[in-house]
């Protein structure tokens, strides 16, 4: 399953653990499958995200599938920011 997020184009910096949270429940937390290998894509615009604003967005994802679930099954790709996945892993604790 590959979910796009979208943000106002003149959003380009995410941060805050409820901003992450919001963005999970709004774009994606209907649409997920947990027993699905899910592929998330950050726009373009997106050039900085905060650890905060990852260990929001991912705290449920945890609460289902556990930290190896998404290391396991998630794979997050952004064509602005290098070693997005492993700037994810590093921050989902």
């Amino acid at each position: 399953m590959k979910i796009e997020l979208n943000f106002k184009q003149h959003v380009t910096k995410l941060a805050g653990n409820p901003l992450g949270k919001k963005i999970y429940d709004e774009q994606l937390k209907d649409r997920i499958n947990f027993n699905d290998s899910i592929e998330i894509v950050f726009p373009k615009q997106i050039d900085r995200i905060a650890s905060s604003f990852i260990q929001g967005f991912f705290s449920d994802i945890i609460a289902n599938i556990g930290i190896f679930g998404v290391i396991k099954q998630v794979t997050v790709k952004s064509e602005t920011i290098p070693n997005i996945q492993q700037f994810v892993i590093e921050n989902l604790e």
